[in-house]
């Protein structure tokens, strides 16, 4: 028997060697803050003398048993129904405890006399339910532990006997003696035939190498497969439930590790669905419920990615907009030392393409939270916002539980952390599998010593539980020392209930080796600065089957807000909260209306609810309405996905490169960062067409509309080897019709090769293209974005060309190119005159996107750059030079990542305003103008190749972003100063390269990384304003500005995300597109896609508009190896004025008198180009337009 569990070590030791090749803290005293929101309650006042005392010894240690540390839960309920929330603690080597309150947060345990015994026993969770439905809540406890323990779970009955209780066991007479490594078990009626029914978590540690690729098992033949017990009705011999295994039958059929789990109504179908966080590499599940009896798995539809390793879960809806959000734990820490000595962080990004090869979901170390997005064309959507919401990395966590601890009407999150020993220290593990391939016959004695020993000396993790106060949206407040939870502990199951009935909550831990704490929350106390919060408690009387009313969601709504809630009271991490409802009001003393939807459906609605009571809801008592409980579809929307046979059926196609491979210190790859799209007229029928990009080994294609709104396409002729990125139609030799550029990209070949060279396709007149080959310079770089301007004033049309990035010279700027249009009798030419216009633009950055606009109003275009390391640069047009003043607009701190640029007249003030799409909020990196993200370049090892070593900020010291092998496999010449993890984790970034060892560096900073609007403050003056937080939630690529909403003020629609980060970072897939109602003062609201039914999910590139036939439009949107997005806005103009090759702007005057001014770009946004055309709502009574010479005519309202 030791020699499995020896084996087991000896695999896990394989699997980090493996991976290798591929809180907060404060020196703050907590008594001197005044009014801390808990106060523990000491032992000799509280009577809770409970401690989960762990003692290791040869056969049972964290080292041979990975989930040693793992703990116990608890669960709190009424028990003896008098009103108190009574406790029962789980244990692991010693015996469960029963408490029962006495009031006043006085407590006495009668375990002794309960009939509870748990000896023999590794209790994991713990959950109370009345299961015989005769009024008394009866306790399950899951069972779990290494060899030496029995792993059948309990059921202890309770008597009914409130001045005597006692407990009877009776897990094998109800069919829930389950003997399957169990972690927690959740009630629920799954079925919705009105009795509780029970899914078990389970996490079988007999299964070796828990983190190796394998085939993902859902045929329910694993051990480690989660069990689904149905509730067959009560056995008239004892008078009580018979349960049956139905997993199979039902769909619970995939493997895992199973740590936490939830309970909730994912859809809103009135049907409970279940969420499971599973530990190593297993996917999360997500259980769809079906309505049949049976399940589906589902997580992949609903999550874009899972957290690695994840531990406790919450269900909750956070943000109080009527949906349930979903937060899942992991181990990542916040401290810099321990993220650098994590072996969870080594995986290499092979092993991660390897994972999903496999089939396994992207997975990644850190805490997650799912921000529901609501229905969007017939799916819920949901995106991942952890990192922006500042509670993606709280270390060694276990029990997350939303819960409003200030009663300000916001659920706060509470998170319990800490374990023993740290198994995943990579110096560990790494020192210790060499000892065993050195002593391969080593006893099993001797090797748990020598383990032991050296883990003693690495320390332990024992962390202060964290706090996180709601600020009142998306984002969150670590408040941990402000609310007196700043004790180190070991924290697992941990639950909330209003344990003195004073109207807030308090908290109860189980600890290892520890105490368990109560916390009594001290809001509503004399002296408390949050005294004057309401609040309202709320006690379920269910039905005869369902008595504690499991299932019942709530929604309140008072002073135009809501509060949203489903009563799954089983929740965290083996822990289960008191079933009393709690809702936190503020300074709202009523509640203008409850609405409570039963398990079966069933609505009863009750109106102006005084605060500051328990109320209690009776199934028995109530008149029941039958409508539907939400429907989002009901509302209008602006905007339709067109699919199936009304859409355009192209794909984008992406051959695989990885960029890492060749260059290990990049932030993020180039070689995925198209297709463009470009609109016009190809044919010359007056009728908009368009171009998209392709990609190595698949050509791009041109679509021609025909007049019925059909589209046919033919590849673009001549060789597929080019990465296409920016496209632009446009005539260059002045014969009345669209040739077409096509910019090179990617990153995939060596720099100066033939296919980087960009492309000029000449029209024929009927839409016939053919390749020029000596139009253009010999440009043969790794290109993003081209558009066009007469920016000389000489009557044709010219380009500028932006060049993206050089991969063997990152991050040095690469060359960029303006080109003059020099074209005469038919020959086309043009001329690379950017030296001798302006010199600063040849090496300007590296550029994603360039936008001509006349950013002054002197009737020449001027150029504005947006690219990564830099801030947004301006370049003013003085006659045909370009000038960059960007040093003088006032913007030059704001460095990004910056990608692309949409303007319009937002303020409506005459000139001109900006809207700019960055990296976003939604990321690890947290920059600010002191604390910037830096790139620092050079040859730091002399070996001939550039270092490119980016650094970040952690804890106010400077570090570099990478793990030591990444560093190291680039600049190997620091193995010999940093030989240990624990060396290179307690090194700054100056402590790796002093200050001397850069001196003659490429430097660069990014200090700013949200998404803005810019304010055009006049005189070559600008204002940064950051876009709503809706909008930073992933990079911003494809825009597009237009009056969407027909309100008269101009507004934005939005795209991104980004697939081509490191694993390290994770993908950046929150967007879903946004709709963005401007309000005519340079200002923006959110609109939700459920609400405007705008919806461009995955790695979203440009985005371009283009007029159908009947004057409506499509708006086009690129996904990286994706499909085409189609969307149809449902505002139509009255009339559409195509305009002609030079127009650059129009005024239009308004019935009103009111004037709005327009430009007309070429291109805009990213790696876009929509159609050129003037819209003109029915309002408008004349259009003066004017072109690049400044000659202007005017339009007539019903004249096109």
């Amino acid at each position: 028997m030791k020699n499995l569990s020896y084996n087991r070590f000896i695999y896990y030791l394989f699997f980090v060697a493996g991976i290798m090749t591929a809180c907060r803290h404060s020196d703050q005293n907590r008594e001197s803050l005044n009014n801390v929101l808990f106060r523990s309650v000491p032992p000799g006042g509280s009577g809770i003398k409970f401690k989960n005392q762990l003692q290791e010894t040869d056969s049972a240690n964290s080292i041979f048993y990975e989930y040693y540390y793992n703990g116990s839960g608890l669960a709190i309920g009424d028990l003896n129904n008098d009103g108190l929330s009574d406790i029962v603690f789980g244990a692991n080597m010693t015996q469960c405890r029963v408490y029962l309150n006495k009031g006043n947060l006085s407590f006495t345990d009668i375990t002794g006399e309960s009939g509870i015994n748990t000896s023999g026993k590794w209790i994991t969770g713990v959950s109370l339910v009345d299961i015989n439905s005769d009024g008394w809540l009866d306790i399950y406890l899951c069972a779990a532990g290494n060899i030496n323990y029995d792993y059948h779970n309990l059921l202890y009955i309770s008597s009914g006997d409130g001045d005597n209780l006692t407990f009877t066991e009776c897990a094998a007479k109800v069919g829930l003696d389950d003997d399957g490594y169990s972690t927690q078990a959740l009630f629920l009626d799954y079925d919705r035939d009105g009795d509780l029914d029970m899914y078990l978590v389970t996490a079988a540690m007999t299964i070796p190498n828990k983190n190796a690729i394998r085939l993902r098992k859902n045929d329910g033949s694993m051990i480690n497969t989660d069990r689904l017990y149905r509730n067959d009705g009560i056995d008239a011999a004892n008078n009580l439930p018979v349960f049956r295994n139905v997993s199979k039958q039902a769909g619970i059929t995939w493997d895992g590790f199973g740590l936490g789990a939830a309970v909730c109504d994912i859809n809103r179908d009135g049907w409970p669905d279940i969420f499971v966080g599973n530990d190593y590499i297993s996917n999360d599940l997500l259980y769809v419920n079906q309505g049949d009896g049976t399940f589906r798995e589902m997580v992949k539809d609903y999550l874009g990615y899972l957290s690695n390793s994840t531990m406790g879960v919450d269900i909750s809806d956070f943000n109080n907009d009527g949906l349930i959000d979903i937060f899942a734990l992991d181990m990542q820490p916040e401290d810099y030392f321990r993220k650098r000595i994590m072996a969870g962080n080594m995986r290499t990004y092979n092993r991660y393409l390897n994972e999903l090869k496999a089939g396994y979901s992207p997975q990644y170390v850190r805490n997650m939270l799912y921000l529901n997005n609501g229905e969007i064309e017939g799916q819920y959507r949901f995106s991942e916002i952890g990192q922006m919401a500042g509670i993606f990395e709280t270390d060694w966590s276990w029990a997350p539980l939303f819960a409003d601890f200030d009663n300000d009407g916001y659920k706060d999150l509470f998170i319990g952390n800490g374990i023993g020993h740290d198994m995943t220290n990579m110096d560990f593990s790494t020192l210790w599998l060499t000892k065993i391939k050195e002593s391969p016959k080593i006893e099993f004695s001797v090797l748990y010593r020598l383990l032991k020993n050296d883990l003693d000396k690495r320390g332990n993790v024992k962390k202060p539980n964290v706090v996180f106060r709601n600020s009142g949206g998306l984002i969150f407040e670590n408040l941990t020392i402000e609310w007196g939870l700043d004790q180190p502990l070991y924290s697992t199951g941990s639950a909330f209930a209003d344990l003195d009935n004073d109207g807030d909550l308090d908290l109860v831990l189980n600890n290892i080796n520890d105490l368990a704490a109560v916390y009594e929350n001290r809001t509503i106390h004399p002296g408390s600065s949050d005294q004057g919060k309401h609040f309202l408690l709320v006690h379920l009387s269910g039905d005869s089957l369902n008595k504690g009313g499991i299932g019942a969601k709530i929604n309140i709504f008072y002073n135009s807000r809501q509060q949203y809630y489903e009563h799954f009271p089983v929740r965290g991490f083996q822990a289960m909260v008191d079933p009393k409802i709690h809702f936190g009001l503020g300074e709202t003393t009523m509640i203008d209306s409850l609405h409570i939807w039963w398990p079966d459906g069933k609505e009863q609605v009750l109106n102006n609810i005084s605060a500051d009571q328990l109320i209690t809801l009776s199934y028995s008592k109530t008149l029941f309405k039958t409508k539907p409980e939400i429907n989002t579809n009901s509302v209008d929307k602006l905007f339709s996905s067109l699919r199936g046979n009304t859409t355009i059926g192209y794909a984008h196609k992406e051959k695989l490169f990885i960029d890492f491979d060749f260059q290990p210190l990049l932030p993020h790859q180039y070689s995925q960062e198209g297709p463009g799209i470009a609109v016009g007229d190809v044919n010359s029928d007056g009728l908009d067409d368009f171009f998209i990009g392709g990609s190595t080994g698949y050509s791009g294609s041109i679509f021609v509309q025909g007049r019925t709104g059909s589209f046919s396409s033919h590849a673009l002729p001549g060789n597929n080897n080019y990465e296409d990125m920016g496209a632009l139609f446009f005539d260059a030799d002045r014969d009345d019709d669209d040739d077409l550029y096509v910019v090179s990209g990617g990153s995939g070949l060596p720099p100066g090769m033939p296919f980087y060279a960009d492309r000029l396709y000449i029209n024929n007149g009927s839409g016939e293209f053919e390749l020029s080959e000596n139009a253009l310079p010999d440009i043969r770089v790794c290109g993003s974005m081209v558009t066009a301007c007469d920016f000389d004033r000489d009557g044709d049309l010219d380009l500028f060309v932006c060049g993206r990035v050089d991969l063997e010279k990152y991050p040095m700027p690469p060359l960029s190119y303006l080109l003059r249009n020099d074209s005469k009798g038919g020959v086309v030419k043009f001329t690379d005159v950017t030296s001798q216009v302006c010199p600063d633009l040849v090496r300007p950055g590296l550029i994603a996107a360039a936008l001509w606009t006349d950013f002054n109003n002197d009737g020449w275009s001027d150029l504005i750059l947006a690219g990564e390391w830099m801030p947004l640069s301006f370049y003013k047009n003085e006659q045909g030079k370009l000038i960059n003043i960007s040093s003088n607009t006032g913007l030059a701190n704001y460095t990004g990542w910056w990608n692309s640029l949409t303007a319009a007249d937002f303020d409506k003030d005459g000139d001109i305003d900006y809207v700019a799409g960055n990296l976003g909020l939604n990321t690890q990196y947290k920059v600010s103008h002191d604390q910037p993200m830096r790139i620092i370049a050079r040859d730091f090892d002399r070996n001939g190749s550039l270092d490119p070593v980016c650094s970040y900020y952690v804890q106010g010291k400077s570090h570099p972003i990478y793990q030591r092998n990444q560093l190291l496999a680039q600049i190997p010449s620091l193995k010999n100063r940093f030989k240990t993890y624990d060396d290179y984790a307690r090194a700054s970034f100056d402590d790796i390269f002093p200050e001397d060892s850069y001196k003659d560096a490429y430097i660069r900073d990014a200090r700013f990384f949200e998404s803005a609007y810019i304010e055009n403050l006049g005189g070559g003056s600008f204002k940064m304003n950051s876009l709503p937080l809706e909008a930073q939630t992933a990079p911003l690529f494809g825009m597009l500005s237009d009056d969407y909403d027909s309100d008269g003020n101009p507004d934005i629609l939005i795209v991104g995300n980004s697939y081509s980060t490191t694993v390290s970072d994770g993908r950046y897939d929150a967007s879903i597109g946004l709709f963005l109602a401007g309000n005519g003062k340079g200002g923006f609201y959110p609109v939700p896609g459920r609400e405007s039914g705008f919806f461009a999910d995955g790695d979203a590139k440009a985005m371009a508009e283009l007029v159908l036939e009947d004057g409506s439009s499509l708006i086009l949107v690129a996904r990286n190896s994706d499909s085409l997005k189609v969307i149809k806005p449902v505002h139509r103009s009255t009339q559409i004025i195509k305009l002609k090759s030079d127009d650059v702007s129009a005024e239009l005057i308004y019935n009103t008198g009111e004037k709005e001014y327009r430009e007309f770009c070429y291109a805009s946004g990213y790696l876009s180009q929509s159609s050129r055309v003037c819209k003109v709502p029915e309002e408008v009574v004349s259009v003066r337009i004017t072109n690049y010479k400044g000659e202007k005519r005017e339009i007539s309202s019903g004249n096109k």
